[in-house]
């Protein structure tokens, strides 16, 4: 199998994953040229996109045109997706968490057991998922149940 489909199928698999994170899971991948590699490949295959917030900005229009400059370099560490799928992290934590709750059968449970969880499915660092946990899930204390936030009225 080619290294792009490996990449493409991991993307579709994962969602949205940095190159270093792309060439751990390749192992052809991994013993020539590693992120950097990835990263090569991911800007030179139309098929990806990077999907890192605020990367981009509206630069001055030119002749009638927009155009857009890309403001932050390429990095080893932005994110990556198959173009047009961009799972964010908050949609890849709120799946895990829901996959979680339903393999648990129970509707809640510690915090902590689901930021643990989360973290080892999606792969991000607790903080950020725990971050995100509590900005969607209902909580009580040291509990999280399967339930949305209710977005209150500002």
């Amino acid at each position: 199998m080619r290294i792009a489909s490996q990449m493409t199928d991991f993307l579709n698999r994962e969602g949205a994953a940095t190159p270093e994170a792309i060439a751990a899971s390749i192992p052809e991948l991994n013993q020539c040229g590693g992120a950097e590699r990835a990263l090569f490949l991911l800007r030179l295959n139309p098929q990806f996109e990077r999907i890192d917030k605020g990367a981009f900005s509206s630069a001055e229009p030119s002749d009638g045109y927009m155009v857009k400059e890309d403001n932050a370099p390429y990095l080893v560490s932005s994110k990556w997706s198959t173009r047009g799928s961009g799972k964010t992290d908050e949609d890849a934590v709120r799946e895990a968490a829901v996959q979680y709750f339903r393999s648990l059968g129970r509707s809640g449970t510690t915090i902590a057991n689901v930021v643990i969880e989360v973290t080892k499915t999606t792969g991000l660092d607790a903080p950020k998922v725990k971050q995100i946990l509590l900005e969607q899930f209902t909580t009580m204390n040291t509990n999280i149940f399967n339930r949305p936030k209710r977005q209150e009225d500002k």
